[in-house]
């Protein structure tokens, strides 16, 4: 007697179709996927902005005025740095206790084990970038870092650019629009058109201290303070923050939800990522230059690594992404605290 027999298994066809119809969903699905995770990132970069908005906005509760774009003592030049000015602290150090990072600022703030310097004061007699003691790493300028550079802030950092991942690149540790890069009389430094200031460091030695990057600055309008080219033809006018500056709510009478306050910045050539930006002194970026893509971006220059976009806080702590195809008219407008000239919606 016969029996038959019941056959399992695919057969080779089959298989391969199934195969293919895997193939497909999963080239349906990973497009998806990187997406979702960019949309992610783009609203964890757009939450840490509004972050750093509203501390800065609570800095000014206290203290009356926003905190300074940098802070730049006549005190604090010596012999061997021509004439750099310290302390060099930036936005983004000064609002250190309203990001709940009372710990990295108390190790700025003397006296602590560390160092005696205090980069939070107007008249402090601090060399710029010597933040510490000796021994300095020998490349760059006799660079010692304060601890408290050294150390990493999470919400100073865009997920999409991971600035930290390699400490190949260099570094500019200071960053300042507007400025001769020149000694000063008085308690304020000199204007200048078409000057922007920083300090470069070489890619650290093994065994030395160097600062963190971050991927945030404020916003100094189109050169800082600097208002000779203020009119129609260039549309250059002062932003929000500045070397030593201290401005109040009134003083943006454009209105804080039309003004610039704080963006994202690569540090300097995004593609080949030759260097970062330092949070502790990475100071006030101008816009003079205009909004640059990640391949054209520069350590002077607004940009991100977002599809199409930059992420910018704005003064009333609302964060909107502006697109690397906007106007450099608006641009420039949105940039300037009190010019006159509103930009609605459209024009971001």
């Amino acid at each position: 007697m016969n029996r038959l027999r019941r056959r399992s298994g695919f057969t080779l066809i089959e298989l391969l179709v199934v195969i293919a119809i895997i193939a497909i969903l999963i080239g349906l699905l990973v497009p998806a996927v990187q997406k979702v995770r960019a949309a992610a990132a783009r609203m964890s970069c757009s939450n840490n902005l509004h972050q750093i908005s509203i501390a800065a906005m609570n800095f000014e509760s206290t203290y009356g005025y926003l905190p300074p774009g940098s802070m730049q003592s006549p005190n604090g030049n010596t012999g061997s740095y021509g004439t750099w000015h310290g302390p060099g602290s930036g936005t983004l150090a000064h609002i250190l206790p309203y990001m709940e990072q009372d710990n990295i600022y108390n190790l700025a703030k003397p006296p602590n084990t560390y160092n005696s310097y205090d980069f939070f004061g107007p008249l402090a007699a601090v060399p710029p970038w010597a933040y510490s003691t000796p021994p300095y790493d020998p490349n760059g300028n006799l660079n010692g870092v304060t601890l408290a550079a050294t150390m990493r802030v999470k919400s100073y950092e865009c997920p999409v650019d991971n600035a930290n991942s390699s400490r190949s690149s260099g570094m500019f540790d200071e960053l300042y629009p507007g400025n001769a890069c020149a000694g000063w009389s008085g308690t304020s430094p000199p204007a200048m058109a078409g000057s922007v200031c920083g300090d470069y460091l070489s890619p650290p030695t093994s065994g030395y201290l160097f600062p963190a990057a971050g991927n945030y600055a404020s916003c100094s309008g189109g050169l800082g303070a600097y208002t000779g080219l203020s009119n129609t033809s260039y549309y250059l006018y002062p932003g929000i923050y500045y070397p030593n500056s201290k401005t109040k709510i009134t003083d943006i009478t454009d209105g804080t939800s039309n003004t610039f306050a704080f963006g994202e910045t690569l540090g300097g050539n995004g593609v080949r990522k030759d260097f970062n930006l330092a949070w502790f002194g990475g100071g006030s970026m101008p816009v003079a230059w205009g909004l640059q893509t990640p391949q054209n971006s520069q350590w002077y220059t607004y940009s991100s690594r977002h599809t199409g976009v930059v992420n910018f806080a704005f003064a009333d702590g609302s964060v909107h992404p502006i697109s690397f195809s906007i106007s450099t008219l608006n641009y420039r407008l949105l940039a300037g605290m009190a010019d006159g000239y509103t930009v609605d919606s459209n024009g971001y």
